[in-house]
């Protein structure tokens, strides 16, 4: 089967056909380009729903923290996760088709023209030995022709007798002349017609067959790239259906994870009180309250803690200190629709006072934690700051030590109101927990029992303000504590950490002698030196403004003794028994 031989006759039709098939491999490439960018917005319309429907910070602090809520974020992530195989397929379709389908129109293009260019040379050959045979066959007709008159015209006149001999002859020469030259024609035009036939059985049988086939090759080459790209259009896209089916199985799992039961428990936690129900309404007898208004009597059958509107103030105190109360409205119907609204003031107090019990509590908590955050950041800081000046100060040429100074005062100020803000949040806590809090890094044996937790003014009435030196803030605020030290043995007594933070040491550790240390053996004078924890080296000048402290010197190694407690404080001991505190930014581990 082939175009050589069954199309011999329709070279014009196959010319029309090979661009046919050119344009339809151009319109596939329009219609892969079109799939592309539908694609393309497909993904970035699903990417701009993740966007608008992901859940905020601040709508997870409001409340969406339920399971529910959760496994809605994950499933908003699946989707984003989805756009992303959209936009890989669009991206395979531009590469491995639109351009593949390019390069083919290039290639088919520059074929056909070079085979067609071919073909028009052959068939004008053809046709330039046709005309030739045409313009013979003429010839010869026409010589012929005259052949024909000249003999008749010489038989005219040999017949007629009175005509002289000599014209007769002339007829007769006339005549001779005309044959000849019709006897050349006429082999011309036989040489002419037998070239044409031979140039034409040539034509039709090997040289114009011979383009056909190439025209046929380049268009069956055509069709099975064509098909090719039509297999990879879909291969495109059933590469990523695992990925896919993967986000599916996600979405799934999302709707699997959500649980009613943790939900409900949630809800519980977020909105519990903590506060008790309300006594039943006493009777309240209107004939003993009317005698009491005419004798004057001072005294009420108003229940404790209730005023006479109806109103009852937390903590049982009158209902007339609204600034500071919060209350519970009872509607004056009855109690069976009981704690109404909580009227709670829109400036939230520094103590987180005005809430109830248990939501006190965790934003309390989330202080503690977001302090400790902070001061977890400025301790980390703060050794990188000095292990820079350390590298200065032994390469000069990287760098002046002293230009460290300025960040490391700044440092130990931070720290220090860090430490001062930690302990604030950790004293309301305790005392809503009904704990007592003494002085950072005070031993056992020194404690009061009955010390009372101090107010907030006094125990940062000390914050550090305009310190000229890393951590010298903290020499005022060692001031209110370091008495208590000075009789300090054993320090194992401050080191217990608390359970509201992550710090290696906390400073609710003085709690621990109320709520059940009692058992742990306390150390005594007659246990001799404390033990060395590790040795340290000084890396500023330190003078003693206090009892309990020690004077050190730059580049001076001690040994430490007692860790810092989240005062700010170190206890070291230099050569056998000399022994004192000196602030934890002078000094480094080695």
């Amino acid at each position: 089967m082939s175009w050589g031989t069954e199309l011999w006759d329709r070279y014009e039709n196959i010319e029309k056909h090979t661009k046919f098939g050119i344009d339809f491999v151009e319109r596939y490439q329009t219609f892969v380009k079109d799939r592309c960018r539908i694609e393309n917005e497909y993904a970035s319309s699903l990417r701009k729903l993740a966007k608008n429907y992901t859940l905020k910070e601040k709508e997870n602090k409001n409340g969406y923290t339920y399971t529910w809520s959760k496994q809605f974020g994950n499933l908003v992530k699946e989707v984003n996760d989805l756009a992303g195989q959209h936009e890989i397929i669009s991206e395979s379709l531009m590469t491995d088709i639109v351009r593949a389908a390019e390069d083919l129109i290039k290639e088919v293009k520059s074929e056909r023209k070079k085979f067609l260019q071919e073909g028009a040379k052959v068939h004008a050959a053809l046709q330039a030995s046709l005309k030739a045979q045409e313009q013979a066959k003429k010839n010869y007709e026409t010589t012929h022709k005259a052949a024909e008159n000249a003999k008749q015209k010489y038989q005219e006149a040999e017949a007629d007798m009175n005509l002289p001999r000599a014209q007769v002859e002339k007829a007769r020469l006339h005549m001779t002349q005309k044959v000849q030259n019709c006897e050349t024609c006429r082999n011309d035009y036989v040489l002419q017609l037998e070239n044409t036939n031979t140039h034409q059985r040539d034509h039709y049988s090997n040289t114009m067959p011979h383009v056909f086939e190439q025209l046929q090759n380049l268009d069956e080459h055509r069709i099975d790239t064509l098909a090719e790209l039509y297999k990879k259009f879909a291969e495109n896209h059933r590469k990523v259906i695992p990925i896919i089916s993967t986000c599916l199985d996600g979405m799934t799992a999302a709707g699997n994870a959500v649980n009613h039961t943790e939900d409900s428990q949630s809800v519980i936690e977020r909105y519990k009180t903590g506060l008790e129900p309300p006594d039943d309404i006493p009777f309240i007898d209107l004939s003993k309250e009317d005698d009491n208004i005419s004798t004057g009597s001072g005294n009420s059958t108003t229940p404790s803690g209730y005023t006479k509107t109806g109103t009852l103030t937390v903590g049982g105190g009158t209902g007339r200190n609204k600034e500071k109360k919060k209350r519970l409205k009872i509607p004056n119907f009855g109690f069976h629709k009981q704690f109404h609204s909580f009227i709670i003031k829109p400036d939230e107090k520094e103590d987180f006072s005005d809430l109830p019990p248990n939501q006190r509590r965790k934003k309390l908590q989330q202080k503690i934690d977001e302090f400790s955050e902070k001061l977890q950041g400025h301790m980390k800081a703060r050794e990188a700051l000095v292990k820079m000046k350390d590298v200065y100060t032994k390469n000069p040429a990287l760098g002046d030590p002293n230009s460290i100074d300025t960040q490391l005062n700044q440092n130990g100020k931070d720290l220090d109101t860090t430490r001062a803000e930690l302990q604030k949040f950790e004293t309301y806590l305790a005392e809503m927990d009904g704990k007592t809090s003494t002085p950072q890094g005070t031993p056992k044996k020194d404690r009061p029992k009955s010390q009372q937790v101090e107010t907030n003014a006094n125990l940062y009435s000390s914050s550090p303000s305009g310190a000229s030196s890393p951590c010298s803030s903290t020499v005022s605020q060692r001031t209110s504590t370091i008495s208590q030290r000075s009789s300090m043995v054993s320090p194992e007594a401050s080191s217990v950490a608390s359970p509201q933070t992550e710090l290696d040491t906390s400073v609710n550790s003085s709690y621990q002698d109320e709520w059940g240390d009692d058992d742990e053996p306390e150390p005594t004078a007659g246990s001799g030196l404390e033990m060395v924890l590790y040795r340290t080296k000084v890396m500023y000048d330190f003078k003693p403004n206090s009892d309990g402290e020690m004077s050190i010197t730059a580049d001076e190694v001690l040994d430490v003794i007692e860790t810092d407690s989240g005062d700010g404080w170190t206890k070291v001991r230099r050569g056998g028994n000399e022994e004192g505190y000196v602030p934890t930014s002078y000094i480094q581990r080695q």
